[in-house]
């Protein structure tokens, strides 16, 4: 039994649940905060007691239990941290490798925090490394003192509680279960009860009687949940499918329920993940409109349509020869099949393998490089691109202003008379804002139709947020490299993608983002695709270099260009061999015929039947 006294509010928790004796009526909000201020006290003992044991120099078993307990700490305050110094915590627990500011490329920060630490201890700590360890654990200190001195002016609120409850959760379903943020120590199935009973706590202060059936609910779904954590704590064993229709989704929908009831609203500040979402895994879940330059939309069924006729429409182009349809094929889920398509003289072709639209509005950065953030300036450079569509949007408003078909049709969508530039872009843009469908049988799997996938397909998707650590790039749901719980920041990796499939391999020189943001760590990275309907869309990579999905799986299962013999050195996918059996190579590849849309069954269909004779 563990007892907590916050703010007047005694919290009991034990074996069978948890419940809480009020002494006075301060306000709940307050009293959260107060058990986020003694979270926050015992994650600084725990640093200091980590930092200390390496000025000691103590042995390496004890520097790694020391580092789990730390980790363990910052988990109890990690929904806080991240809600309201997301900076800070990406300095305690982000990626370790390189940050890279725009506005100052020369200089990228270096990485620092607990993954840089796990690093350093694990599998074995090296005593080479000890100034360096040293460092890191100083830094870690500065940062949770930051964290400290910043919870001092914070005020909570009851809506911003219950909404860092939620993302904290989400960010347990995407990260904590895929190994994203402790990928040498796996760590991260032990913590998800670490998680979850810092939540109930948390919870466990709104509680004011002993027979609320929403607090029932809600305590049952969280101890069943951490007992199938703890009963099941191998990690490439753990069954995420299991865990996420079973427990965490019921969690959510409990938690969403507990807030209507109590009549606490839902933040109303835009974002691209609705604020009132039961599960990550919700019809229309997204909001297309908060990648717009506005956060807002003017979207409309007559405006889609006259967007899909300017995406079909060859005025657009210099001669009339060209479209948006022209590489982007519905037929082929919006891709062209081919490893690059020809530029528009015809001579030479075009510098990078064609994405599909589909989901491509759901990222706060566009193309293979990143260089742009709007759809609807990735619609003019598409136009007026010499290699692709060769046009002029002013010769082109002067053209369709001499159509009255397009008059009409203008008129109708943006209620005001003319055709501009701006317009037939905006139009482009709300028809690609469009093919968000979200449709597959993936998607109904996880709305509660558990029939939807079978063993193989499940067993692939244990493998893709598992041990293929495919989920620690392409993050669910959108399975692209847009970074969650805040669907903000887009990540590019680097692969070493070679230049050709077969020996002997050279590298693909295209330096990518490098481009753009002058930055070593930049050089030939490439923004992360969905690997939604990528059963149906191949060639694969920016350069079409694979050609099936065994291909790409081989690639990485030998741990990339740098797996393959090339020399990388800024490569950010890890080069160890994955070590995947030809039996979950293929499992794998079944889960990636789940993800395909129902608009493309046919298709899939077709591609499935060709796995299954293999």
């Amino acid at each position: 039994m563990k007892k907590i006294f916050v703010s007047g509010v005694l919290i009991i928790i034990t074996a069978t649940g948890f419940f809480c004796t009020r002494e006075n009526k301060k306000d709940t909000s307050t009293a959260v905060k107060e058990l986020y201020t003694n979270n926050l006290n015992t994650l600084l003992n725990a640093t200091d007691t980590f930092e200390n044991a390496v000025k000691a120099k103590k042995g390496w078993p004890l520097l790694q239990q020391l580092f789990k307990e730390t980790r363990n700490a910052y988990k109890q305050t990690e929904l806080f941290a991240e809600y309201y110094n997301p900076g800070t915590a990406k300095a305690i627990n982000g990626p370790a490798l390189p940050e890279v500011e725009p506005d100052n490329p020369a200089y990228p920060s270096p990485p620092s925090g607990l993954q840089v630490i796990e690093e350093l201890l694990f599998p074995v700590y090296d005593t080479a490394a000890y100034n360096e360890l040293l460092l890191q654990s100083k830094t870690l200190h500065g940062a949770i003192n930051r964290l400290v001195m910043v919870n001092k002016e914070l005020s909570f609120t009851n809506e911003h509680i219950f909404d860092a409850i939620r993302l904290e959760i989400f960010r347990l379903q995407i990260l904590g279960i895929s190994g994203f943020d402790s990928p040498i120590a796996f760590t991260s199935i032990a913590e998800i009860t670490v998680t979850l009973k810092s939540l109930q706590e948390y919870i466990a202060l709104y509680k004011t009687n002993g027979d609320d059936k929403n607090f029932e609910l809600l305590d049952d779904l969280f101890k069943q949940s951490i007992q199938y954590a703890k009963n099941n704590n191998d990690f490439n064993r753990f069954n995420r499918a299991q865990f996420i229709t079973a427990y965490l989704n019921p969690l959510t929908k409990a938690l969403t329920g507990l807030q209507e009831k109590m009549g606490i609203t839902y933040l109303k500040d835009p974002r691209p993940l609705r604020s009132d979402a039961k599960t990550l895994f919700d019809t229309a879940v997204f909001n297309a409109a908060y990648y717009t330059s506005s956060h807002t939309d003017s979207f409309g069924t007559a405006i889609t349509a006259l967007g899909k006729q300017l995406f079909n429409e060859t005025k657009l182009s210099v001669n009339n020869t060209r479209s948006c349809a022209t590489c982007h094929i519905e037929e082929k889920a919006f891709t062209d099949g081919l490893e690059k398509n020809s530029s528009f003289d015809g001579e030479s072709v075009i510098l990078r393998n064609t994405p599909s639209i589909l989901y491509s509005s759901l990222q706060p950065s566009l193309f293979a490089d990143s260089r742009l953030t709007f759809l609807e300036d990735q619609a003019r450079q598409v136009i007026e691109n010499p290699n692709e569509m060769h046009g002029n949007l002013q010769a082109a408003v002067v053209q369709l202003s001499a159509d009255a078909a397009y008059q009409k049709a203008f008129n109708a969508a943006f209620n005001s008379k003319g055709i501009s530039e701006q317009k037939i872009q905006k139009a482009i843009a709300c028809y690609i804002r469009t093919k968000n469908a979200f449709s597959s049988r993936f998607d109904l799997y996880m709305r509660g139709d558990t029939t939807q996938m079978n063993n193989d397909e499940t067993a692939g998707f244990n493998l893709f947020m598992g041990k293929a650590k495919c989920g620690t790039c392409h993050f669910m749901p959108l399975f692209n490299g847009n970074v969650p719980p805040a669907f903000q920041e887009m990540e590019s990796e680097v692969l070493g993608v070679p230049a050709q499939k077969n020996k002997p391999y050279s590298f693909d020189k295209d330096p990518g983002k490098y481009t753009f943001i002058n930055s070593p760590p930049n050089l030939h990275a490439f923004k992360t695709p969905t690997a939604r309907n990528a059963a149906i869309t191949a060639p694969y990579m920016h350069n079409g270099v694979f050609a099936s999905l065994e291909e790409v799986i081989d690639f990485y299962n030998k741990g990339g260009g740098t797996g393959l013999g090339l020399s990388v050195e800024n490569q950010t996918l890890p080069s160890d061999a994955l070590q995947l059996t030809k039996e979950e190579q293929k499992q794998l590849i079944a889960f990636m015929h789940a993800l395909t849309d129902e608009a493309f069954d046919a298709k899939n269909n077709a591609a499935r039947t060709l796995l299954s004779n293999q």
